[in-house]
């Protein structure tokens, strides 16, 4: 009880020097930041509205997908197309993406989910061909190095929030590829760092960092009205740019994060581990995903019977087990007054239904690791 790993946690490093200037990781003419991640994504869609017009623009997103994505659209007037996964897997249904979109569709929006990329490569075919642009969510996914090649939309979104791989407890960015869409992107008045704005932050970020730590998580998921790991749908209210005070300290967590030289290690032993279970899908080794790239999460499928027995057993072992989005978009609280959509997405649920992440972060020891196996030895039998 008194010990319970968080499913993600990097800390927030609070030193804002750094002898890397922001512009040369973000070059000025490529990049705006924002408030958020969703707002940021937002940025994304209305420029990709701007460049195709359409009386009634459209927008495909993956049916299985945090609502935040519905919440971009929203805001940017466009109308959230759903799309099922491919079976078993984190990644958009081609032959059905490719019957979806139509001659309203403005854009498709790929997802990096957990950290294992998307097939890029038939997406920007697709997109190429139907004349559409390519928004690459990579919320949940940075490169870990010098990976130059690690982006491959028109568009690319990101996000520095709560529990995002480089976290700042808000704040986003948007990276575009297409020249033609950087003057489209939304501008809005730069935010002063005011004394008052530097201490609440610093105040936030030194408890965040206090509270992401074993030894206290379990104090947040006694109190449930901060909904802990709940999936809910917030409408996005505004598109405000990213405060200085965030922008200053982002190459030092940027640092911080590339740094940390065990992380790829630690997604190793898991997935050595799992390589014993022969009833659990490794779901990167599923996918053929490149060892270097880092994850947020490490994802597994297991039999959807014995799903929920599994997450409570490690739950109660302190092992920070996420199910993550409880089922696919019209069932999330608060989408079924916005998705239109009638149509079923049987992947989608079926994932949904199967899916365990286990943590990565640098608090996973290898007695973890340890403890994890011998709880997916005992549900596999």
């Amino acid at each position: 009880m008194f010990y319970q790993l968080p499913p993600v946690g990097n800390p927030v490093t609070l030193s804002g020097k750094h002898d890397v200037a922001v512009s040369s990781f973000f070059p000025t003419d490529q990049t705006r930041f924002y408030c958020s991640g969703t707002a940021a994504l937002a940025a994304a869609i209305c420029a990709a509205k701007k460049l195709k017009a359409s009386t009634a623009p459209e927008v495909i997103l993956p049916a299985y997908a945090c609502p935040d994505l519905v919440s971009a659209a929203v805001y940017a007037g466009v109308k959230p197309v759903l799309v099922d996964l491919a079976a078993e897997r984190p990644w958009l249904d081609l032959p059905q993406l490719a019957k979806a979109i139509t001659a309203e569709t403005i854009a498709i929006i790929g997802v990096n989910l957990f950290g294992i990329a998307e097939r890029w490569t038939q997406l920007r075919e697709l997109a190429l061909q139907k004349d559409v642009v390519l928004i690459e969510d990579s919320a949940q996914y940075f490169p870990g190095g010098e990976a130059p090649d690690d982006w491959h939309g028109d568009i690319v979104v990101l996000s520095f929030g709560r529990g995002k791989p480089v976290s700042l407890l808000g704040g986003g960015a948007v990276l575009v590829n297409k020249a033609s869409l950087t003057d489209l992107l939304p501008l809005p008045e730069a935010k002063v760092a005011s004394m008052n704005l530097r201490l609440s932050f610093k105040l936030k970020a030194s408890m965040y960092n206090a509270m992401i730590s074993p030894y206290l998580y379990w104090l947040l998921q006694m109190l449930p009205f901060l909904h802990l790991g709940e999936t809910r749908y917030h409408a996005l209210e505004s598109i405000e740019s990213m405060d200085r005070v965030r922008t200053e300290l982002l190459m030092n967590n940027i640092s911080r994060y590339q740094k940390d030289i065990k992380a790829l290690e630690r997604s190793e032993k898991i997935s050595s581990m799992l390589d014993a279970l022969p009833k659990v899908n490794n779901l990167p080794k599923t996918c053929k995903m490149n060892v270097s790239r880092r994850l947020l999460r490490y994802p597994i499928l297991v039999d959807a019977a014995s799903r929920d027995r599994i997450y409570l057993k490690l739950k109660q072992a302190g092992l920070g087990p996420s199910i993550m989005y409880p089922g696919s978009l019209p069932k999330i609280t608060g989408l079924n007054q916005i998705i239109e959509d009638k149509q079923r997405f049987p992947n989608a649920e079926m994932f949904a239904s199967k899916l365990l992440t286990l943590p990565t972060h640098a608090y996973v020891g290898d007695g973890n690791v340890e403890k994890i196996k011998a709880i997916l030895s005992d549900v596999d039998q």
